[in-house]
């Protein structure tokens, strides 16, 4: 990396620092004290009876439990009041054990952790165990968690002392207004909505908001349970959001500079996520449509802030993507889902983790979405769009790759008989791949868009998605082809049924036929307020909801 490369990018870091801000606190208390139950008739199979609303204070005998109830969602800290309670005249004569499990759903303080499967990390469990040595004392947990309840086990005291728990207080954090945007009045909603569906809507919405504001930190966090890291992906769909709802333009400029300031590789391909502590760094990988999706978040933030400065700091950081990815289409422009690339560069598809996707035809779609985003942002900012070299032919113009890969878009994946766009020698239908054609423009027609995404939609062999961040280009393309009902009809299903199972923030991975299932092989893996999921609030306003 040259002299000039390194000065760049410690200046992107310099923005990126001076754009941090400062989080907002709110003192939150609990509610009452719960005691749960098995429920079969629970999606989650839990439910919660309130035994007291006195969230001043619970006394434990022995190895005694107690979960206090803070009626809603936080990302922050918990710090709580603990004396002992004397069984004669002498002191407490040993620590007091604690176990403290943070829940951001009921399963987490219902059910133990001691048989975790996932691949990922058990430390990301949202558990404590403290020892309390004199009495009284005022304990603050210095980790931060993200959590609606909060149950406390004596693991161990003496035989001469219980204790007591009082004053249980929440700092909850974020650096949102907390203030919310207006209810939905539905005022420009064109089409009839019952009582019942209105109500809905607005808890989706409240929901949705509610998951933006506690994923909103120095950066936009993919989960404040886990990863608490700034991925590509997430970010384009948080500031969307953020900017409709809070008019908060810095926080995704901050994140942009540091994308732009920490690339994976000397040749500046970008990484697919950041750690912000102990300082910003690089994360350990690149996903192919992440990196490509940072040209359309850099538009999205042009356009929403009028910043064209930023605009042009960050193209060229933004139109080099695609050189690291052209040489994966041939000569036809099929698009090979290869696992490495130029310079033995390991290549990483996303897309969604359902694992039955075949990607070609989704990753293809797009590198075409992507790439028009480029070239509106080059015209935008009157710069010269990019040149690439693709399919055996040198230094070809952007406008010209756009039109080559939108026919041969058509010819390798749209099945003519049945309406709808296909992917892999098995001719497999998908969500994602019929989604990412119309966002791309794929389609000849209007009615061509609208045919691929019923099929695609209807089909029951057709490969559904698995995250809330797939559901939410499903739901972008029914907007883009004029299915504003499909659009609000799967709103309502899918996000609905995450409501009516319990949640309060929006799940990172959400299937209501198997409310178990994780990505990672175990529930307790699951983030439940993740950033991908918050985009109802926008789709809704999208569809004159507000």
């Amino acid at each position: 990396m040259t002299q000039a490369s390194e000065t760049r990018l410690a200046k992107f870091l310099q923005v990126a620092e001076s754009l941090k801000p400062k989080l907002r606190t709110r003192l939150d208390k609990p509610v009452g004290v719960v005691e749960v139950e098995q429920c079969l008739q629970a999606s989650m199979g839990w439910k919660a009876r309130v035994v007291s609303d006195d969230s001043v204070s619970k006394t434990l005998v022995g190895k005694e439990q107690v979960i206090f109830d803070f009626g809603g969602h936080r990302t922050g800290h918990l710090s709580f009041d603990i004396e002992a309670i004397k069984h004669g005249i002498e002191p407490a004569d040993a620590p007091c054990r604690l176990k403290i499990v943070f829940g951001e759903i009921l399963n987490d303080v219902c059910e133990s952790f001691e048989n975790y499967s996932a691949w990922i990390s058990p430390s990301w469990l949202p558990d404590e165990i403290i020892n309390v040595d004199d009495f009284p004392s005022r304990v603050h947990i210095p980790r931060r968690h993200a959590f609606r309840y909060v149950k406390f086990c004596v693991m161990s005291t003496s035989s001469r002392y219980g204790i007591r728990i009082k004053d249980p207080v929440a700092t909850a954090l974020t650096s949102a207004p907390w203030q919310d945007p207006a209810p939905l009045s539905f005022e420009h909603f064109q089409g009839d909505l019952t009582a019942d569906q209105k109500t809905m809507l607005r808890k989706i919405d409240q929901v949705s908001i509610t998951t933006l504001r506690d994923c909103m930190q120095t950066v936009f966090e993919d989960g404040p349970r886990r990863d608490r890291r700034l991925w590509i992906g997430d970010l384009r769909l948080q500031a969307l959001c953020a900017y409709d709802a809070f008019q908060d333009f810095d926080l995704a400029k901050r994140c942009l500079y540091l994308f732009a300031g920490l690339p994976f590789n000397d040749q500046g391909l970008l990484c697919a996520c950041v750690y912000e502590k102990p300082v910003p760094l690089a994360g350990g990988n690149s996903l192919v449509d992440y990196s490509m999706l940072y040209a359309v978040t850099l538009l999205d933030y042009v356009k929403a802030s009028g910043d064209m400065e930023t605009g042009r700091d960050l193209f060229d950081t933004a139109a080099r993507q695609f050189r690291f990815y052209a040489s994966n289409f041939d000569e036809e422009l099929r698009y090979d889902l290869k696992s490495e690339g130029v310079d033995g560069l390991r290549l990483v598809h996303f897309v969604d983790w359902q694992p039955k996707l075949i990607k070609d035809n989704a990753e293809h779609a797009i590198m075409i979405y992507c790439l028009k985003a480029i070239l509106e942002l080059s015209q935008l900012l009157q710069v010269n769009p990019p040149r690439f070299d693709i399919g055996g032919k040198i230094d070809q113009p952007l406008e010209s790759i756009i039109e080559s890969l939108v026919h041969a878009h058509r010819m390798h994946y749209y099945h003519a008989q049945r309406g709808v766009f296909v992917s892999g020698i098995e001719r497999q239908i998908s969500w994602a791949g019929n989604a990412w054609a119309v966002l791309a423009g794929v389609p000849e027609t209007v009615e061509q868009s609208q045919e691929a995404l019923r099929v695609a939609y209807e089909d029951p062999e057709s490969i559904v998605g698995m995250t809330p961040y797939l559901h939410h280009y499903l739901c972008d393309a029914f907007i883009e082809a004029g299915l504003q009902d499909l659009a609000l009809r799967h709103i309502l299903k899918y996000w609905g049924s995450m409501i009516e199972a319990g949640a309060e923030t929006f799940f990172e991975a959400w299937n209501p036929d198997e409310p178990r299932s994780s990505p990672y092989g175990d529930l307790h893996a699951n983030s439940f307020c993740h950033a991908w999921s918050c985009t109802p609030s926008l789709l809704l306003r999208r569809l004159g909801c507000a």
